[in-house]
């Protein structure tokens, strides 16, 4: 099965019924209380494949969710453009512009072999550089290495980061905000989308071996090279440059996709590209100058459970922050050995080579973009517009499992409701008459705990979002923690507990849900980002999807006039104690 499809062992977990959920304390940084990307982090430990392939399937799904790609938005016609080829000695070098979206372009040079014949290929990802695709110096050159491997006889892809030469129509550092984000869009996904879709180029190629590409770039294209790898199995061969690391996670916006490192690292996000070829190429004067040391020996663990520890190699050059020759040089002959069947001790020197100027490869270079490109504004309502229309066309336990990713959560076995346990209440409102008429009811009275969340502290990390649960999520997992411990309790919550209450008896059962949500109105985005602000939440379907998945009976009060809520009891009014405690009681009690 495609790892671009949803998992089987995954969809058999939630069709088995509720799933107990794997929620890690809030980890911590020993500079304050939340997580980021400088961070020295470890990886955990899997003594064996049935340890390691449940957990390897969640995260390439929750890569694919954090970029609000669960479920995968509708590959529309690429309708590409090949044209105006420089021929050069062994190859030649075309323009190329397609879709990855209607009106959204992905730019790049397509450098081809001379010669005829079906040729493996290379997807290239720049960096940040100064020049991207085009840049060309002793430090990094894209250009160097992707003539060379057209002289090798490979096919490349070279393509432009979002804002970057061609790249017109979104700003780069700059695109996004709690919006986009609640609808699953973002730089970073809209990045590894056009990677994608950049396979799915190649693939249309009739000079193309659609069964041999390979992928490659360093810094932030090692990132896009390695979430590429890991989500889709077309990739056969990787070699992240200058990127994987414990202790650097990706500084920019294009690298941290939302909610993506929480409970992870980079060194196990990679490692589900395992048993496919995987080069690491590191430098000395970088954060990847413990590779061989650290990174290298617990990727090694991940491939020895495989039985494919020659299937993973890592090399370090006493170099800067690079994608000079000598690292090239590894790269050529990892390609060399595992897409052309070269001996396993091939050694490739790159060749000397004339950059074409950047006029003449720059794919609109004194030409305007196609009438039909969107603007920013249009690209997020058209994307909001597909996710909804997917939202109706998706199976549910799609859906299910992207609310599950929005909140951080694994699934794992089925929990079953305690006996007797409807004689508990969790309680997440501040209430102490209720809590006191019910303790003289002789209900269990479990009030939540919920986590301080520091917003000031918050406010001051990079893509605070990527390490850490937003106040809302947290929320949630402190109400599920409680439910864990009684499951088929009746939950009662209200102010900021009782949305994410409706969210936690998604995941835990419950036998019912009392919940005043404060005049909510669930069709307005702004509502979602002031109260329940989680990234990916609309993109699943938030409550809407909680609701398809919690079995008990939800009393939702104090509801706004534009609350809709599938199956739940909605009443505008604000319930009193008294009536609470009546939807409380058991049928024939007084």
């Amino acid at each position: 099965m495609s790892r671009l499809t949803f998992s089987a062992a995954v969809l058999a977990l939630f069709l088995a019924g509720t799933a107990r959920p794997a929620i890690d304390a809030q980890a911590t940084s020993p500079a304050g209380p939340y997580r980021t990307l400088n961070d020295r982090f470890t990886v955990r430990q899997y003594t064996s494949l049935q340890e390691w392939q449940p957990r390897a399937a969640y995260l390439r799904e929750h890569i694919l969710a954090s970029a609000g790609l669960l479920p995968m938005p509708i590959k529309t016609p690429l309708r590409a453009q090949v044209f105006d080829e420089r021929k050069h000695d062994g190859y030649s070098v075309f323009k190329v512009y397609f879709e990855s979206l209607p009106g959204f372009f992905v730019t790049g040079n397509l450098y081809r072999p001379a010669g005829s014949g079906r040729f493996p290929a290379i997807l290239s990802p720049h960096g940040h550089w100064a020049y991207g695709r085009l840049e060309n110096t002793p430090v990094a050159s894209v250009p160097a290495r992707a003539v060379n491997l057209a002289r090798q006889g490979f096919v490349v892809f070279t393509y432009d980061m979002i804002g970057y030469n061609d790249s017109r129509q979104l700003v780069h550092r700059e695109f996004g905000g709690k919006r986009e984000s609640l609808w699953g869009l973002s730089v970073a996904g809209l990045q590894l989308w056009n990677s994608i879709r950049s396979v799915d180029f190649l693939q249309s190629l009739p000079e193309v071996d659609g069964d041999r590409i390979g992928a490659t770039g360093a810094s932030g294209g090692g990132t896009q090279t390695f979430l590429l790898a890991a989500v889709d199995e077309r990739i056969k061969v990787a070699a992240p440059v200058n990127m994987i690391s414990l202790h650097m996670q990706g500084g920019c916006l294009c690298e941290n996709l939302p909610g993506l490192r929480i409970d992870t690292n980079n060194v196990e996000l990679a490692a589900t590209i395992a048993p496919r070829p995987l080069l690491m190429v590191s430098a000395t004067g970088d954060w990847t100058k413990e590779t061989m040391q650290l990174e290298y020996p617990e990727m090694q663990k991940f491939y020895a459970l495989f039985d494919a520890r020659d299937h993973v190699l890592a090399v370090q050059e006493q170099a800067d922050h690079n994608y000079n020759r000598q690292s090239r040089e590894h790269v050529y002959a990892w390609m060399a050995r595992w897409l052309k069947e070269a001996p396993a001790d091939v050694r490739v020197q790159e060749k000397s080579f004339q950059a074409d100027v950047p006029p003449d490869v720059l794919v609109f270079y004194g030409r305007p973009l196609p009438a039909d490109a969107v603007t920013p504004a249009q690209l997020t309502e058209n994307w909001i517009a597909a996710a909804k229309q997917q939202m109706g066309d998706s199976e549910r336990p799609l859906l299910r499992a992207g609310l599950l990713h929005a909140l951080g959560i694994q699934a794992r076995e089925p929990l079953v409701p305690q006996l007797g346990a409807e004689r508990t209440v969790v309680l997440a409102a501040n209430d102490p008459a209720l809590q006191r008429e019910l303790t003289r009811l002789r209900f269990e009275v479990k009030p939540v705990s919920f986590t301080p969340f520091d917003a000031a502290a918050a406010s001051k990390i990079n893509h605070f979002e990527t390490y850490n649960r937003t106040a809302a999520a947290m929320r949630v997992a402190d109400i599920v923690r409680t439910l864990t411990d009684v499951p088929g309790a009746i939950l009662v919550a209200d102010g900021d507990a009782a949305l994410p209450g409706l969210l936690a008896g998604a995941i835990v059962p419950v036998s019912r849900s009392i919940l005043d949500v404060g005049g909510f109105d669930t069709s307005d985005d702004s509502a979602f980002i002031d109260r329940l602000y989680i990234p990916g939440l609309r993109r699943a379907g938030d409550l809407q999807t909680a609701m398809t998945m919690n079995g008990g009976r939800v009393v939702i009060h104090n509801a706004g006039t534009r609350f809709t809520m599938p199956r739940a009891e909605v009443e505008p009014r604000k319930l009193t104690a008294k009536e609470i405690i009546l939807r409380l009681r058991p049928a024939g009690t007084r």
